[in-house]
C-alpha cells in the first residue's frame, strides 16, 4: 500500500514529520493549509487581495503630508501663488508660527483672508496637535523639523476675491545654522531664491538669556551674510524680521533689554542687506504661549498681511554689448527709441 504524503502549505507546520497539525486541528481536513502548496496559498491570498480592491467603492485620497519640491511645483502652477521662506535656527519657533497661522483660520477669516483648502491637512494637524488640550501635555510643544529635503505646507486663500496659493517652506534649523559656519551651505535652499516673502526668526526666549543673548544676535546676522553671498535672494523678496516667545519676553525682567537688543538686530540687517530685499518690517509673535492667560497667536495676523503684500516687481538692468559692428550699433538704438 502506498504511503500517504502529508503536505502543509504552512512553511511553520511540520504535520509532515510529526503528523500533528500547528493550527491545532485534529482533524486534517478542517485545516485550510492542509493539503495544499505553498504557491497555491499564496496565489489564493492574492486573489483574495485583489478581489477586496476590486470591490472598493469609496473615494481614494492623495496624502496630505508636506510636500516635496516637486508637487510643491504643480502647487505654484495652478493659481497664484506666494512662496514664504521662513528662517530660523533649531527651537527658535518656527514650527510653532505654521501651526499657529493653521489654527487662527480655524477660527476664521485672518482680516481681509480666508482658508479656502489645503493640500496638506494632514502635515497640519498632525503639528498643531501637541499644542492643543487632545494631546493631554502639559503645555504646548511643537514637534521639530527633521533635517533632510524641505518640505512646503500649502494653504490656498481667498483675499479681496482672489484664490491663492501660499506655500511656506519648512527647513531643519540646524541647517541654517551651518550656513553661519559655512556660507556654501546655502546654495542647495532653492526656496529661497523662489521666495517672495524672507522671515527671519528671532528666538525671544534665548534672547532674554544672558548666556543665549549674545549668540542669538551673532548668529543671525552671519546667516543672512552667508545666504547673499551665495546669490539666495535674487528676486529681492520682501524680509520679516519676527521676535517669537514675546510672551517670555514679556514675562522676563529683561524684556527692555530684548526690545532693544532686537532692535539692534533689525537696524544691522537692514543697514547691510537692504539693497538685497524689498520691503523690510518686523513683528512680535505669541504662536504657541505656555501662559494660559495670553492669546495664541498673537501677532501672526499682522505678519500673515505682511505675507501677502505684493512684492516689488525685479527691475531688470540693460546689457550693451559691442565689439565694433555697425549692427550693434542698430541694436542700441532701436532699445533706446523703445
Amino acid at each position: 500500500m502506498a504511503e500517504i504524503e502529508l503536505v502543509c502549505a504552512n512553511r511553520e507546520c511540520r504535520v509532515a514529520q510529526g503528523g500533528k497539525c500547528v493550527e491545532g486541528h485534529d482533524d486534517l481536513a478542517k485545516c485550510p493549509y492542509y493539503g495544499k502548496e505553498p504557491e497555491e496559498v499564496d496565489q489564493d491570498e492574492s486573489d483574495r487581495d485583489q478581489d477586496g480592491g476590486d470591490s472598493f467603492d469609496g473615494v481614494l485620497l492623495p496624502g496630505a503630508l508636506p510636500l516635496d519640491s516637486g508637487r510643491a511645483d504643480r502647487v505654484l502652477a495652478l493659481l497664484p501663488s506666494r512662496m514664504i521662506g521662513v528662517i530660523g535656527v533649531h527651537d527658535s519657533g518656527k514650527t510653532s508660527v505654521i501651526a499657529g497661522l493653521f489654527d487662527l483660520f480655524q477660527l476664521g477669516p485672518i482680516g481681509e483672508t480666508s482658508f479656502a483648502g489645503s493640500s496638506t491637512l494632514h502635515g497640519l494637524e498632525i503639528i498643531c496637535h501637541d499644542a492643543r488640550v487632545a494631546s493631554e501635555r502639559d503645555e504646548p510643544h511643537s514637534e521639530r523639523t527633521k533635517r533632510g529635503e524641505v518640505r512646503f505646507y500649502h494653504l490656498d486663500v481667498l483675499r479681496n476675491g482672489l484664490l491663492q496659493s501660499l506655500l511656506i517652506a519648512d527647513r531643519s534649523g540646524e541647517e541654517y545654522e551651518e550656513v553661519a559656519d559655512l556660507t556654501a551651505n546655502a546654495t542647495a535652499m532653492f526656496e529661497l531664491r523662489r521666495a517672495d516673502v524672507i522671515t527671519v526668526l528671532v528666538d525671544g526666549q534665548r534672547l532674554a538669556s544672558p548666556r543665549d543673548r549674545a549668540d542669538v544676535m551673532g548668529t543671525i546676522p552671519l546667516i543672512i551674510q552667508g545666504m547673499v553671498e551665495n546669490g539666495a535672494f535674487p528676486r529681492k523678496p520682501n524680509l520679516a524680521i519676527v521676535l517669537t516667545k514675546n510672551d517670555v519676553v514679556q514675562d522676563s525682567p529683561r524684556k527692555d533689554q530684548v526690545q532693544r537688543d532686537f532692535r539692534a538686530i533689525i537696524d544691522r540687517i537692514s543697514g547691510a542687506f537692504a539693497a538685497h530685499f524689498g520691503e523690510i518690517d518686523s513683528f512680535l509673535t505669541s504662536a504657541s504661549p505656555k501662559d494660559t492667560n495670553v492669546v495664541r497667536g498673537a501677532g501672526l495676523a499682522e505678519m500673515l498681511e505682511f505675507w501677502m503684500k505684493p512684492s516689488a516687481k525685479p527691475q531688470g538692468t540693460r546689457q550693451r554689448y559691442s565689439n565694433g559692428r555697425v549692427f550693434d550699433g542698430l541694436m542700441i538704438e532701436e532699445a533706446e527709441r523703445g
